[in-house]
């Protein structure tokens, strides 16, 4: 990966520094933000304060109207509500957050995520009768799905057939096929003629919109006092939580939600999120969105993942901090033996990539029997950020189909500019059922056809890839050069969590350090990583570069110039910044 950094024109960098002082803030925030096209007040103003009440009406959303109107109804006639959830975070948080506001809002709601090593994605037979187990159909009761649904037709007519619910609502953030379920109402912001002008929403975005109409609707009604109605602000740490987690672009509304959700995620108010953190090592006094991503969600992802997701829900709806804490040391054992599993199988997998790439694969597929399917999501990742490809890993699918041959689970990621879904679509006559985003993907293929898929998929990949506009590894932009005396006398690190939440379309900046010394150089992590100081007018600045030693090795004499990232790390009880190295360059 190359790096180039162009400095702004005379004209724009004093364009920029009128923009700093007009808004009283580092010159350096706002050159950062005009290379990347914010150059004027009013944009930069609304991406480095977003405000809660500039989010669109949820009610501009198709089905929105109906799907109020049946919970309206239901909590009239204390008719039962069950909520149908998804093993990730996306899916737990939105189960969580919705059982939270039913039960505030006087609504007898009960909630099930299926099982991943035990039950297939979405809606099933199996997942159904577990979910309505205790539901009777004088009831009349009502459905609900969380970050999944969409593609589900058989399973929502057996819903109201076989289970006698009088009413299903999917929401749900997938992309849909031409036929939908015959709901009563579908909340997806990718339905084509949907009307929300915001499709990107991760499946808990759905969810906070659904119960952001129902508390007006239930105020406008007069069914509760406003005063006595749940502050929506208190949901949004679950909100920050799934959307990071789901790798959905950071951006529009999003980016005010999330910004809002890492605020409360950072007061630690609700006793799940402090028992986390504490296993997790996040207490800045900022939560960030690599917070989230690495150090949060992993924790949750793993109780979904080795199949225990409910662990997921009962923490970030338990009230009672001790019993919280339990559970969020339950989590940490289960993130463990994730960490165990991922340990024992990467070497082999990363084998079977290696060979493909020299073979000249533009899309890596891979089928270990051995490995647990709770962890092919989490590997296929690692896989693709190594290997700059898209990656697919299949294990055997312990369930299969009853009346099929041998399946294989898979689960893909993919990588900035291929769109995963769409290489997947073209692929659609040897799988069974796949459904997913841009940059991952869960499906499932007979074994029988795993050659011709792989076939398949490289030819899709290629007729992207063929369309797109060559680019070059050089295109990755530095967004600031800076030297080491000028970090020692500014702390940068304030003014750049104004960026948060950092992530998909808005990536963290990075900074060009020209060439320094690097003292106290070592090895840690099975000497994989570097860690280093460096010494400025009488002041220590750190850094690592993590998997860098081999890269690091090549430069003698300890000069090296840095590309890196600013980090807040906390340790022994102090927060203070981190130079994050992600590549070391020639002088």
């Amino acid at each position: 990966m190359g790096y180039s950094y162009i400095p702004l024109t005379t004209a724009e960098k004093e364009a920029a520094g009128v923009l700093a002082r007009q808004l009283r803030i580092s010159p350096v925030l706002v050159e950062i933000l005009y290379r990347r096209g914010l150059t004027d007040e009013a944009s930069l103003r609304e991406f480095l304060y977003p405000q809660l009440n500039t989010l669109p009406d949820p009610f501009t959303m198709r089905g929105m109207r109906q799907a109020v109107d049946v919970l309206l109804e239901a909590r009239r006639q204390r008719r039962p509500v069950y909520i149908h959830g998804d093993y990730d975070v996306d899916g737990i948080t939105a189960t969580a957050l919705l059982q939270s506001f039913f039960t505030g809002m006087g609504l007898r709601s009960f909630w099930y995520i299926p099982k991943r090593t035990e039950e297939q994605y979405g809606l099933s037979e199996a997942s159904l009768a577990k979910l309505l187990t205790q539901a009777r159909p004088e009831e009349r009761p009502v459905l609900i799905t969380v970050d999944c649904g969409i593609s589900c037709l058989v399973e929502v007519d057996l819903a109201k057939t076989r289970f006698g619910c009088a009413d299903v609502i999917i929401t749900d953030h997938h992309l849909p096929a031409p036929e939908l379920p015959a709901a009563t109402a579908i909340l997806n912001p990718k339905l084509p003629d949907c009307g929300f002008p915001f499709p990107h929403l991760a499946g808990v975005g759905v969810a906070f919109l659904f119960v952001h109409a129902l508390r007006r609707a239930l105020v406008e009604e007069g069914a509760l006092p406003r005063e006595k109605m749940p502050n929506l602000k208190r949901f949004l740490d679950l909100v920050a939580l799934g959307t990071i987690a789901d790798v959905v672009p950071l951006i529009g509304v999003n980016r005010t939600l999330v910004r809002a959700g890492l605020e409360m995620l950072a007061t630690r108010r609700r006793p799940g999120v402090a028992a986390l953190s504490g296993m997790a090592n996040v207490m800045t006094s900022v939560v960030t969105a690599d917070d989230v991503a690495f150090r949060l969600a992993p924790r949750i992802n793993a109780c979904g993942r080795l199949g225990q997701p409910e662990l997921g829900v009962r923490l970030l709806l338990e009230r009672e901090r001790r019993a919280a804490q339990y559970l969020a040391r339950e989590m940490e054992i289960l993130n463990s033996r994730r960490k165990a599993l991922e340990n024992a199988i990467l070497p082999a997998i990363a084998e079977v990539c290696e060979a493909q790439v020299q073979a000249g694969r533009v899309a890596l597929v891979v089928y270990n029997p051995a490995c647990h399917p709770g962890i092919l999501g989490i590997l296929a990742s690692r896989m693709a950020e190594r290997f700059g490809r898209p990656v697919i890993l299949f294990t055997d699918d312990q369930q299969g189909l009853a009346d099929k041959g041998p399946m294989l689970k898979g689960s893909g990621r993919s990588v900035p500019g291929l769109n995963l879904h769409e290489a997947l679509s073209a692929c659609q006559e040897v799988i069974e059922q796949f459904g997913g985003h841009p940059m991952a993907a869960g499906l499932t293929v007979e074994r029988t056809q795993l050659s011709a898929f792989t076939r398949l998929l490289q030819d899709s990949v290629v007729q992207q890839q063929a369309k797109q506009t060559a680019t070059t590894e050089a295109d990755r932009p530095v967004d600031y050069q800076v030297k080491a005396e000028y970090l020692s006398r500014h702390d940068l690190l304030p003014t750049m969590l104004l960026m948060e939440p950092c992530g998909e379309g808005n990536p963290e900046p990075l900074f060009l350090m020209p060439t320094e010394l690097l003292r106290q150089v070592h090895t840690v992590g099975n000497h994989a990583h570097v860690v280093f100081q460096i010494e400025t007018e009488g002041r220590i600045l750190s850094g690592v570069g993590f998997n860098l030693a081999r890269r690091y090795a090549e430069f003698p004499g300890n000069e090296a110039s840095l590309v890196f990232k600013l980090k807040q790390r906390y340790v022994r009880g102090r927060e203070h910044p981190q130079m994050q190295v992600i590549e070391f360059l020639p002088e």
